[in-house]
């Protein structure tokens, strides 16, 4: 049997060091995949010589901080994408995973969606997840549907933690920054009408999303400004594809 080989983008800035090991050790000790591990961030970061020091296999890739958001004091999703686009140009993988600094993934997470991609000659596979508070304790799973062109013209459902394969990052990477926190939607939407179906559901949960009142979502929805620039930037993404 092949081996699987799977690169995964993880992307951090100057994360709880405790939540950052837990996630980088989720994707390390994925069972029955080759792990390319690529540490995404900004020159400055306070864990990078932590992480070169504690997992020297990973890869860390920085971005000068003076061009990221953050550099300006501004924590937005914009700069999410920008560390993505930065670190696409390292990975060799056959196929491509987006993890995000706090989260962690089941350890059966990539062998269980590549090996879905395979068995139905589908490219993308989104899987349930589950919602766990600070502590990692399950608060409740997030369930989906197959895939339908329609539903996702009306709400995202692909999570950004969806496997993609490596000829599709290829084709239609990297992400459009300008559309902010719409940009992986847009991806999804991009591939659909370039390929068709080649989406696959898998309803086991493979990951768990962390959700803590600090969570950038969930402050997002307390600013009336950035409400604002939400629903702007989802025409804006929308209409490129009516």
């Amino acid at each position: 049997m092949d081996i699987l080989k799977a690169s995964v983008i993880l992307n951090t800035i100057n994360e709880d060091r405790n939540l950052l090991s837990i996630a980088i050790e989720s994707y390390l000790n994925q069972t029955n995949v080759e792990v390319e591990l690529i540490i995404s961030s900004v020159e400055g970061d306070i864990n990078l010589d932590f992480v070169r020091s504690k997992y020297p296999s990973c890869k860390i890739v920085t971005m000068p901080r003076s061009e990221h958001p953050i550099g300006k004091g501004i924590k937005e999703p914009k700069g999410s994408f920008m560390q993505l686009n930065n670190a696409l140009k390292h990975i060799t993988g056959d196929w491509f995973v987006f993890a995000s600094g706090n989260d962690f993934a089941y350890s059966d997470k990539l062998s269980m969606e590549i090996n879905s991609c395979i068995e139905t000659g589908t490219e993308v596979c989104y899987s349930s997840y589950d919602y766990v508070n600070h502590l990692g304790r399950r608060k409740k799973a997030q369930l989906f549907h197959d895939y339908d062109f329609k539903k996702h013209m009306v709400g995202n459902f692909v999570s950004d933690c969806a496997v993609v394969s490596r000829r599709l990052v290829d084709k239609y990477l990297p992400f459009k920054i300008e559309l902010n926190n719409y940009a992986y939607w847009d991806l999804w939407l991009r591939i659909y009408e370039g390929e068709g179906n080649v989406f696959c559901y898998n309803k086991n949960p493979t990951w768990a999303y962390r959700q803590e009142d600090s969570s950038m979502h969930l402050q997002r929805k307390k600013d009336q400004n950035k409400i604002n620039q939400a629903k702007k930037d989802r025409e804006t993404m929308l209409n490129q594809h009516r």
